[in-house]
């Protein structure tokens, strides 16, 4: 068995607001939304995982350092089996703008 996460760079976006000092997810595109087959899609119909555990959890599950964008790309990662329960997994998000991650990133597309 492969303990390595994968990290999905599939599309998933957050739009974010100010609110005084705050900042706050105002909204979660999955670009997924009519795809059952995609990675993100689980034990609920149209159920996007990394949709719910943003909106339960919020920035709770981000594990990256990104400046504040109005709009930003976040890849995402899962430990767990979705199709069977979300509360018996754990979801992180990394804005795809962050230094380290997008040197990751390139690293590997230079493997393949």
């Amino acid at each position: 068995m492969d303990s390595e996460m994968f990290w999905y760079n599939d599309g998933h976006k957050i739009q974010l607001t100010l609110d005084k000092a705050s900042v706050l997810i105002s909204r979660i595109i999955c670009p997924h939304d009519n795809d059952p087959e995609a990675a993100c899609q689980g034990i609920v119909k149209d159920s996007c995982v990394v949709s719910y555990f943003l909106s339960r959890y919020g920035f709770d599950c981000n594990v990256g350092i990104a400046p504040v964008q109005n709009e930003m790309e976040i890849a995402w990662t899962i430990v767990g089996q979705p199709e069977y329960d979300y509360e018996l997994c754990q979801v992180w998000v990394i804005p795809t703008s962050d230094e380290f991650f997008a040197a990751w990133i390139v690293s590997q597309q230079t493997k393949n």
